[in-house]
């Protein structure tokens, strides 16, 4: 079997992959904006791409190797589509004749008898692609910063830096007969610009975090592929064929857990989203819409009856000074209050105790295991108990 063409497609289904991955998470997030259907549109096509040639390599298809060339003259397309989103102005005119004149003029060679089309169609696709991706590259380069807010302007430098690798890795997915390319590079150049893309919603992650991290993956890839190289005495091909699968599998690994860390953070925000959406002219409604959220389910409202085996002019006295308890706080307090707080604790299972309301005086119990207890956690919590009271100021909670 042609060990070419395993490399070749564990490259592209990798690149897939990562593609699917981050088409989730823009939908997860905001599937209707008008920049983000452009984002869709240019990873579908991009997706459409790596599946469609992985089969007509496979199977030898008519109908998937036309796809294929469908779908190649829709990228640069897509590309300025895009650039044109992430810089809210039109492209010039020229630009956009050649982007679109482009994409239908593929549509219609697709269909050609391979005899009679190559090899200058692939030389054509290879020149609309670098000519049409150069125009989208000055757009973004020349762009009025300015006009631009600075998330906007991150977010057009990240994919500006992703095209410094595109470009050149892309020329390996063209096929010469006078250099021997041992793997096809372009599915590499796709799960980067697929991390970049990812990284941008992670805040704190910036331009040089996200090249010195992927120079750390590509050594490891390199030395990986070294190693098994000297174990195995392989060429210099099979030696660029390991990296590249190794570094796919590893692109394709931090791209799904940047996915999930995504999520978690969108879920670890919950209760900042219900002091945001929920309503807040009902004490009561406020506490019971807080019970839903996955922070704090199964929190438990606690009123005086549920608090009369305690003394509660010591217990008032003691959430007067601390709003909100943690288990492991009990240590420090003075004998009887720990006392007391060790036994509500233990009576609800609860890790947290914060005060919701004076008159009449309310605790909620809930139980937030230490593993999820983060310093964001506490803070939002914080935020929660003191949202609680202002309500309550406002909106006294009735027996």
């Amino acid at each position: 079997m042609n060990t070419s063409l395993i490399a070749d497609s564990f490259v592209s289904l990798a690149a897939l992959g990562g593609l699917l991955v981050l088409i989730g998470v823009i939908r997860s997030f905001d599937a209707k904006s008008p920049l983000n259907r452009r984002f869709l549109f240019g990873l579908q096509v991009l997706a459409a791409l790596m599946a469609s040639r992985v089969l007509a390599w496979w199977t030898d298809l008519f109908i998937f190797k036309a796809a294929t060339i469908i779908t190649a003259g829709l990228v640069p397309l897509s590309t300025v589509l895009l650039a044109e989103g992430l810089l809210r102005r039109h492209a010039p005119r020229n630009t956009k004749w050649i982007a679109a004149g482009g994409a239908a003029t593929f549509f219609v060679l697709a269909f050609l008898p391979v005899s009679l089309a190559e090899p200058w169609r692939v030389a054509l696709l290879f020149l609309y692609q670098l000519v049409t991706f150069a125009l989208a590259g000055h757009m973004t380069v020349t762009r009025d910063r300015t006009s631009l807010s600075k998330a906007e302007n991150q977010a057009v430098d990240r994919i500006a830096l992703s095209l410094l690798l595109i470009l050149p890795l892309l020329v390996t997915d063209f096929r010469s007969v006078y250099i021997d390319q041992p793997v096809r590079l372009g599915g590499v150049a796709i799960l980067f610009l697929c991390w970049l893309l990812i990284s941008l919603g992670q805040r704190a992650v910036g331009h040089r975090d996200t090249v010195v991290s992927f120079v750390i993956l590509l050594s490891v890839a390199l030395l990986a592929a070294l190693v098994i190289g000297v174990e195995n005495s392989l060429e210099p091909a099979a030696l660029v064929r390991a990296a590249s699968v190794i570094l796919s599998a590893a692109l394709l690994g931090v791209i799904w857990k940047d996915s999930i860390s995504l999520r978690m953070e969108q879920r670890r925000q919950s209760l900042i989203r219900h002091l945001a959406e929920d309503s807040i002219d009902d004490t009561l409604g406020f506490l019971e819409e807080l019970q839903n959220h996955p922070l704090v389910d199964g929190a438990l409202l606690l009123g005086e009856d549920e608090l009369s085996d305690l003394d509660l002019p010591t217990v008032k006295a003691l959430f007067a000074t601390r709003p909100l308890l943690r288990i492991a706080e009990t240590g420090g307090l003075p004998q009887e209050d720990a006392e007391q707080m060790s036994w509500l604790l233990e009576k609800y299972e609860a890790t947290h105790v914060m005060l919701v309301s004076n008159r009449p005086f309310r605790l909620i119990a809930l139980n937030m295991p230490s593993v999820s207890a983060t310093p964001g956690a506490e803070t939002e919590l914080k935020v929660v108990q003191r949202m609680a009271m202002l309500i309550s100021e406002r909106d006294p909670l009735h027996d």
